[in-house]
């Protein structure tokens, strides 16, 4: 009943064949059923009901003929402003659902002849596609209509329906949805790579921490060992002082004394010359002041503060060959005094001085060479020898010797740098260097 409906309310099509001779009263009363006012109230009363189901739709209903022309569409056509429901019949479904499209490449047309063609040949499957016209996102669907076994289509029978469905709204949604799902990817990928950062930063402030820590541990421990070798020092240089005093400087002055008291009783008794006597206290004086000298020079030559550090370095070494004629010593002060600031005058000095002991004492040397260079804003003071390196030291003095420690100290409290390689051939190279400031010479504070 319903295809009678749609295909314009006309009844349809029978096939005709050679009926089976009906009995008189069979064929009188199939008769009256075909033909009574019955039937045509049936019909028209489904045809009002399906019309008021199917305008009811929301989706754009199309039944398409052989061609593809629409034969009836619901209310939705007015509702979409499509047009009417009378005006569009005829019409092509891509004209319907695209009017301003002129391609015919276009794959919503492709999609609908497509689709009818398929149908046209027989295939009885469905047929889907979502496409976006104009603001509307749509899906649709083309599905055959089935007919009665044996019964034969006319050309005004529709061969198939259109469902055409509005997804914008659900398009929409998907498309928010998946925006938010992106958004929030982004998010935790970046909330997780801050928490990665934020544990490598972590990790390594902790091992920065225990590096600091095994440092300072190691600092706080060669503070002690430094303080206990100042005190031995003090107290060793204190010793070696007291003991030059009482055997030097004492002696003279107890033979002084002696040979005043000798003088005073030869006046007394007026026997002898005394004169002798005193020229003789006067020679002793003498040698008690030079021996205060010596020591007061070991202790800080005065040429040091007179001078300055490259006079005192070169009196150093012509000392130090006196009391080691065995050792060849080649000296190269290519500085002059007023070059080197009065910071770093002392720390020269007196590292000189210790790598020079550490040559005599050590390193079983034939031949030492000692420089000291300003190029540009970089001072150096090296110190090198022939001799068995620190390879050979004996275990006793590298266990004990503080020597090198002190030097190290002393060029990082002043700014420098102190480095202790093996000699290109033989023996070992001690270098300390300093990179002044712009403007450092003699008279800086």
């Amino acid at each position: 009943m319903a295809s009678s409906y749609i295909a314009g309310g006309k009844r349809p099509r029978r096939a005709k064949r050679a009926p089976a001779a009906p009995a008189p009263r069979q064929a009188l009363v199939q008769a009256r059923v075909i033909s009574g006012p019955e039937q045509q109230a049936a019909i028209n009363k489904a045809k009002l009901e399906w019309e008021n189901t199917v305008d009811a739709l929301a989706s754009l209903v199309c039944l398409l003929g052989d061609d593809g022309e629409v034969l009836r569409a619901n209310r939705a056509v007015e509702d979409w402003s499509l047009g009417t429901v009378a005006g569009v019949l005829g019409a092509k479904p891509h004209a319907l659902i695209h009017p301003d499209c002129r391609r015919r490449s276009c794959q919503l047309a492709v999609f609908i002849r497509d689709a009818l063609a398929q149908v046209r040949a027989g295939s009885w499957r469905q047929f889907e596609r979502s496409e976006t016209v104009g603001s509307r996102f749509l899906h649709l669907t083309i599905r055959p209509m089935r007919r009665r076994p044996g019964a034969r289509s006319g050309p005004d029978d529709p061969r198939a329906v259109l469902v055409v469905t509005d997804q914008s709204a659900l398009h929409r949604a998907e498309g928010e949805l998946r925006t938010l799902n992106a958004d929030l990817e982004r998010r935790v990928l970046a909330r997780t790579q801050d928490l990665a950062d934020a544990n490598r930063d972590l990790r390594n402030e902790i091992v920065r921490r225990e590096h600091a820590e095994m440092a300072l541990l190691a600092s706080r421990n060669e503070l002690l060992a430094l303080s206990e070798q100042l005190i031995g020092a003090q107290e060793g240089e204190r010793k070696r002082i007291a003991v030059e005093l009482h055997d030097s400087v004492g002696q003279s002055l107890s033979a002084v004394k002696y040979t005043l008291e000798r003088g005073v009783t030869m006046l007394r008794r007026r026997r002898g010359d005394a004169a002798e006597v005193f020229e003789l206290a006067v020679h002793r004086i003498q040698e008690a002041a030079e021996s205060i000298r010596a020591i007061s020079r070991n202790l800080r030559p005065r040429i040091l503060d007179e001078l300055g550090v490259a006079s005192a370095l070169q009196w150093l070494c012509r000392g130090f060959a006196e009391t080691y004629p065995r050792i060849e010593l080649a000296v190269d002060v290519a500085v002059a005094d007023g070059e080197v600031p009065e910071r770093l005058a002392t720390v020269i000095y007196r590292s000189a001085q210790e790598l020079l002991n550490n040559v005599a004492k050590h390193s079983r040397a034939r031949k030492v060479r000692v420089r000291l260079t300003l190029e540009g804003r970089l001072l150096e003071l090296q110190v090198q020898d022939n001799g068995v390196g620190t390879e050979g030291a004996s275990a006793e003095s590298r266990r004990r010797g503080s020597g090198l420690r002190n030097l190290r100290e002393r060029a990082q409290m002043t700014g420098g740098e102190f480095t202790l390689t093996r000699a290109p051939r033989r023996g070992t190279l001690a270098q300390m260097s300093w990179s002044l400031a712009a403007g450092e010479h003699a008279s800086s504070d």
